[in-house]
């Protein structure tokens, strides 16, 4: 109940524009009381109603882009845009971004357009964001994957999700919050950009392939694009995703769990082999990477209860949400977890994963960690699935 009341006092917070938790008033707490009452009320009535399945898409927002100088490192010759996004149901005034887009070399056929997000809040382009590896060319794992993608003809787009302004705007990346419902609310900015891209680059073609790849929470922008937003179907606002390839993650699989504290399930995963890994995050994780995308620091407050105070609307906040139990894509889902991987976004990655019901395909690498593309064996798997996967027909068989 204390959390129900944390989740309503934020909700009623944004609504009226007013602080995060705590800074409502009285006011909020008559409103929170008497939705709670409501709520449990309601709940009498309709506890032996079925509710629907599915529910429709999340909305996206709009966005607008102007040529910008790209910063140094990484592959060259490309172009960069600022891109503003706005009308984001449920999340703060506008968010700022930065695309970097590499056309295929000339002479190459369009094979089709990839999109990249790095780990965390996405602060960083792709190509630089990894760690060190001798073994991939400028010691770069994550170079050696956009260049050796975009050498085969396909479009790159890696996205930073820092305002090229003012970088301490949003310190969290894409997880800078508020968000309504958490990350799947802040998920929209993801999903807003990748649709404009789609429309202002590639003419709204759906006969062009578009894929995704996303290292830990970058994956999870990936599985609530074609989840919530509708971008795995051909139902959603465009474009529907050819293939995608979530790698070490997504975290956010199930927030619920996460944040439970001792209290987290600890499945036997397949990678590492038979290994057995709980699914909470910890405090560290929360404070940097869960609380931010709410008013106040809920996950924390779950933690620190073991489970006994959970947030009942973390399930619906995650990838795996509680109107998407059990979700079927046209897109064609691989996900890539290293073996020496031993966070709880193994096994939170797997809770959507196994849910599943179409297309889809699972590699462990060995020798790599949660970091998996700055890792060269992990990085030449990235390179060939998304060659032999990204074509129209995979999409729509």
């Amino acid at each position: 109940m204390k959390l129900l009341r944390l989740r309503c006092e934020r909700r009623f917070a944004m609504a009226r524009n007013e602080p995060a938790h705590g800074a409502g008033g009285f006011t909020g707490l008559i409103l929170c009381g008497s939705w709670i009452i409501s709520l449990l009320m309601l709940a009498a009535v309709m506890s032996g109603l079925t509710m629907p399945a599915l529910a429709a898409a999340d909305p996206i927002g709009n966005a607008s882009f102007s040529s910008m100088t790209c910063p140094s490192g990484g592959i060259t010759n490309a172009t960069c845009y600022e891109v503003v996004i706005s009308d984001c149901a449920g999340t703060p005034d506008n968010f700022v971004a930065v695309i970097k887009v590499n056309d295929p070399p000339s002479g190459e056929t369009d094979q089709g357009t990839i999109f990249f997000t790095t780990s965390g809040g996405g602060n960083g382009f792709y190509d630089v964001a990894f760690p060190q590896d001798s073994q991939c060319p400028q010691d770069q794992c994550g170079y050696m994957v956009v260049q050796d993608l975009n050498s085969a003809g396909y479009r790159t787009v890696q996205i930073d999700f820092t305002d090229p302004d003012d970088s301490k705007a949003e310190p969290a990346g894409w997880i800078t919050g508020p968000g309504t419902y958490g990350h799947r609310s802040l998920a929209c900015r993801y999903a807003t950009l990748v649709h404009e891209v789609w429309v202002e680059l590639l003419g709204s073609s759906a006969q062009h392939p578009v894929c995704a790849t996303g290292n830990s929470a970058g994956g999870s922008l990936i599985g609530y694009a074609i989840t919530q937003y509708g971008m795995g179907n051909p139902g959603g606002p465009g474009p529907m995703f050819t293939m995608v390839e979530p790698t070490s993650g997504p975290p956010m699989g199930r927030i619920d769990h996460g944040c439970m504290g001792s209290a987290a399930p600890r499945p036997v995963v397949s990678c590492p082999a038979n290994t057995r890994i709980s699914e909470n995050y910890g405090l560290g994780l929360a404070k940097d990477y869960l609380d931010p995308a709410f008013s106040s620091d809920v996950c924390t407050v779950d933690i620190e209860s073991d489970g006994a105070d959970a947030d009942p609307d973390f399930h619906y906040d995650s990838v795996l949400s509680t109107d998407y139990p059990s979700p079927s894509y046209l897109t064609f889902v691989k996900i890539l977890y290293g073996s020496k991987d031993l966070t709880q976004a193994v096994p939170l990655g797997l809770e959507w994963y196994d849910a599943i019901l179409s297309s889809k395909a699972e590699a462990c690498i060995a020798g790599a960690a949660h970091e998996l593309p700055g890792n060269y064996d992990g990085a030449n798997q990235i390179v060939s699935d998304l060659t032999s996967s990204c074509q129209l027909a995979v999409g729509r068989r």
